[in-house]
């Protein structure tokens, strides 16, 4: 359900914001494709549903948690049609509020589920951007290749990209001190 929140402007005036949580949704669609294996359809959603739900877990998260519903400053952190890959908005967005005092810690990105996570975006990016659609053979150079192949998605155990988003969120709770939500499980 969406949620109003009122807020004072700074004349005085009320305002009344709407604003909705789509995160759990995504959340719940990666985790419903994760339980069909063996399957390279389900397997293409889980990785798009995942990568959606990492992207919009992290604005809400700031837009409720870090910034406590003071909508005005959202445009310091997701500047309005700017658009950034998955892994620098989560870079870029977590070191502006760091150095802003908003959060006491940063997630280490030099441990093994930040590549994950990169790779993880990397598919979503190919499937959406239809890289995932080249034609294959082994002589082209890898930047030719598909992205991810149907022989990668074979191989992908179901459930590898809601395990890769959790451990994410379980990570940037883990450096802010912040609880991570019931509703979250892998």
């Amino acid at each position: 359900l969406p949620k109003w929140i009122p807020s004072e402007e700074s004349f005085g005036g009320l305002t009344v914001w709407l604003s909705y949580n789509f995160a759990p949704e995504w959340f719940k669609d990666a985790l419903f494709e994760a339980n069909i294996p063996n399957d390279h359809n389900s397997l293409r959603m889980e990785i798009l549903f995942a990568v959606c739900f990492a992207e919009s877990y992290l604005v809400e998260w700031v837009r409720d948690t870090v910034l406590n519903h003071d909508f005005q400053r959202l445009n310091q952190y997701f500047p309005p049609g700017q658009v950034t890959s998955g892994t620098e908005k989560w870079k870029r967005v977590l070191k502006l509020l760091h150095k802003d005092g908003l959060i006491p810690g940063m997630p280490d990105i030099s441990l093994p589920y930040w590549e994950d996570f990169s790779g993880l975006v990397k598919m979503r990016n190919g499937l959406v951007h239809a890289r995932a659609s080249r034609p294959e053979t082994n002589e082209l150079p890898e930047k030719e290749k598909p992205l991810p192949s149907k022989g990668e998605l074979d191989k992908l155990e179901a459930g590898w990209a809601v395990k890769v988003i959790v451990e994410l969120v379980g990570q940037l709770h883990k450096a802010t001190g912040t609880p991570m939500p019931d509703w979250i499980k892998a």
